[in-house]
């Protein structure tokens, strides 16, 4: 059995009934009343649940990587679960674990703390296995603008459409325990839902970056091209260093940014070239190009300089030839590109390729080491 608790969050309260289980006793037979849990009360739990997946993952993967949740959405990309390993499977045992209590028992650990419970409709007793995934998949179906998640306000039993469809409600329930086993789980629970907000959606971040450029390799180039008589390719790059702290733990996540600084000289008479930069890195030990960017620098006005998202370009004038100065950096924001570039690691090997009017005239590449860049 289990007892009915009083008003909650979001507003009045509906009630249903049920009939206790034929068994003998006193009370067998009799109706019980239920209430439904409020609006209210179900977001609390939702957000304490999920803080506590969003707290896991964390912990396992770090920053980078988003959490599953209560519902069929994890937005975490393919290139952030392969960087994770083994490690992204922590976040997902975590959910597994949620729904089986959910299943099994009814109770969540927000569920638990709020003070509700996911039963069956007809028979107030948990939902099982197959009803629990069903609701959870159903949850897309809530999702489409929010009116699912938005009926239990105005719905008489304050379901969802996942629960009309699989036949669940959502009802105000506190565990009936003697009081030092109830004390004890429920003393649990809020523990367990605190560490799930401190670790999940309270961060204290810091953040760091260092130039490489001395720590890496240097090519020397001459040609007999007026697009390049000589100069100097060297692959670099900066690496970003993000300490994110929760709670008592922290995090250090060190990111590589790929680049290459570039210095030639070039005839008068090749003043109308267009130049474009190539560049390719990948894991020191491996053989896949993580990563793939090029540049169009362009012929750079006499006496100008040019600093565009990725690059910048400067380009000298003088009588006997001009020189240009070139720096190109990977910064890109795309999600797919940051975990590529997390795995990098910190002695990747960099290829750079410089061309001019789309003919390959200089090319450099070698390992880039990291670890001497300053941690602090």
């Amino acid at each position: 059995m289990v007892s009915s608790a009083g008003s909650g969050v979001g507003g009045g309260t509906t009630s249903g009934v049920v009939v206790a289980p034929d068994v003998d006793g006193p009370g067998a037979g009799a109706v019980v009343e239920a209430e439904y849990a409020s609006w209210g009360q179900r977001v609390v739990a939702a957000l304490l649940d999920n803080a506590i997946l969003a707290g896991v993952a964390w912990l396992a993967l770090g920053a980078g990587f988003n959490a599953p949740m209560l519902v069929p959405v994890w937005s975490g990309t393919t290139e952030a679960a392969r960087s994770g390993g083994p490690l992204v499977l922590v976040p997902v045992a975590a959910l597994v674990l949620l729904l089986l209590l959910q299943a099994l028992t009814g109770w969540t650990p927000g569920k638990l703390v709020t003070g509700i419970r996911v039963v069956r409709e007809d028979e107030h007793r948990p939902a099982g296995l197959g009803r629990t995934l069903a609701r959870w998949v159903l949850h897309l179906l809530d999702a489409i603008l929010l009116i699912g998640y938005l009926r239990p306000v105005w719905h008489a039993k304050r379901q969802t459409f996942a629960d009309s469809i699989v036949r669940t409600v959502v009802l105000r329930e506190v565990l009936d325990l003697p009081r030092r086993p109830r004390i004890a789980l429920y003393s649990a629970a809020v523990v367990v839902c605190v560490l799930g907000l401190g670790y999940g959606y309270v961060p204290i971040s810091s953040g760091s970056s260092a130039d490489v450029a001395d720590h890496s390799p240097l090519c020397e180039v001459e040609t007999p091209e007026p697009t390049l008589v000589a100069g100097e390719i060297r692959p670099a790059g900066s690496v970003s260093i993000n300490r994110d702290r929760r709670l008592w733990t922290v995090r250090e996540t060190r990111t590589t940014h790929p680049g290459a600084i570039l210095t030639w000289t070039s005839d008068p008479s090749a003043r109308d070239t267009g130049y474009r930069v190539e560049l390719d890195a990948r894991a020191g030990d491996g053989e896949d190009v993580l990563i793939s960017r090029s540049w169009d620098i362009g012929t750079s006005d006499a006496g100008s300089s040019s600093d565009n998202a990725g690059f910048t370009h400067t380009r000298t004038i003088a009588a006997d030839g001009d020189t240009h100065d070139v720096r190109v950096d990977v910064t890109d924001p795309d999600p797919d590109a940051e975990a590529a570039l997390t795995v990098l690691g910190d002695e990747p090997w960099i290829d750079v390729r410089l061309l001019a009017d789309g003919d390959v005239v200089a090319s450099c590449g070698g390992p880039v080491t990291y670890t001497e860049a300053p941690r602090d």
